[in-house]
């Protein structure tokens, strides 16, 4: 079989990373609750594993004026609290599953959803910044952007810089 492109070989870009720092996300699609690899492997080998549960899954885009920037995907996993979170405690001395809700939480203010009692709604087309960092994958060794889940700060509505 014989291919033909629309450039030359030699002409294929090389990645250019975003430079760490707060960057403008929109929700692509509505948030979902996935199970976590914990759970996924517990249901396969049967074995009960403290970790398995659940996260706040979300699909997010890059804003910005940059056509090269402009759209890049990411992919936020944050670890929805259990009750077994709630029996834990972390080595600052949060429950576990007030740690996991309060991250869950200031995404969702962030991102202009809606926080009542024990409800929290965000919504695709949602926007608000996130820390990126660049960082080496695991699975491939090569640096690329990732999310800091983990970031004092947490999330900042857009219009914050």
């Amino acid at each position: 079989m014989e291919l033909e492109f629309e450039k030359d070989v030699d002409d294929i870009e090389t990645p250019v990373l975003l430079a760490e720092g707060w960057k403008k996300l929109e929700i692509l699609v509505e948030p979902t609750l996935e199970k976590n690899n914990a759970l996924k492997e517990q249901e396969k080998s049967e074995v009960m594993n403290p970790d398995a549960g659940f996260n706040f899954s979300c699909r997010l885009a890059i804003v910005s004026d940059d056509p090269m920037f402009n759209g890049r995907m990411f992919f936020l996993r944050l670890p929805f609290p259990n009750s077994q979170d709630e029996k834990e405690y972390t080595s600052r001395g949060v429950k576990k599953y007030d740690e996991k809700m309060e991250r869950i939480v200031k995404f969702v203010e962030a991102f202009g959803g809606t926080i009542s009692g024990r409800r929290a709604v965000v919504n695709k087309g949602a926007q608000g910044r996130a820390y990126l960092l660049q960082q080496i994958n695991k699975l491939t060794g090569e640096v690329e952007n990732q999310i800091d889940i983990f970031n004092r700060d947490g999330f900042k509505k857009a219009e914050e810089v």
